[in-house]
């Protein structure tokens, strides 16, 4: 199952996350310990399931903005999941940043293609990817220019 959405105030879109709650853990009331946790029991075997969340934010860097979509995506999918966080993502929508944008999307094919190979992405891949595309400074200079 594949999760893409844009960051919203640290986490998933509310329609997004009215969708989770009313559909996850698709389980019962009843409750089970797990580790130093309760989680719902299941009603069905999702285990062969694989979780896949890809998230961008505008911000240039992805320290202290992504960690609870991150832990929400954790706790919601324990198990086989993969999670891209993308900074300066709306570059992806300005033609002028093609030099950058273009490279990246190339990324994104290659991880593509990995993952439904090998049901995985190359950690070093993973990580560049999720990396900003130009230094954080020329990011945050270019956004706050007046118009």
């Amino acid at each position: 199952m594949l999760f893409s959405y844009p960051l919203y105030c640290y986490g998933m879109p509310a329609s997004l996350k009215a969708f989770a709650d009313r559909t996850m853990p698709l389980s019962s009331m009843a409750m089970k310990k797990q580790g130093d946790r309760y989680v719902h029991v299941g009603q069905a075997d999702f285990s062969r399931l694989k979780y896949m969340m890809t998230c961008g934010c505008g911000f240039p860097n992805t320290k202290q903005n992504f960690e609870p979509a991150v832990m929400q995506f954790k706790l919601m999918f324990p198990n086989n999941h993969t999670i891209i966080t993308v900074p300066e993502s709306p570059m992806f929508n300005a033609p002028e940043a093609a030099e950058v944008t273009v490279p990246r999307f190339e990324l994104v094919k290659q991880a593509g293609k990995q993952y439904a190979e090998t049901g995985e992405i190359d950690e070093k891949l993973l990580a560049e990817i999720c990396s900003p595309m130009i230094p954080e400074d020329v990011y945050a200079e270019i956004c706050n220019r007046e118009m």
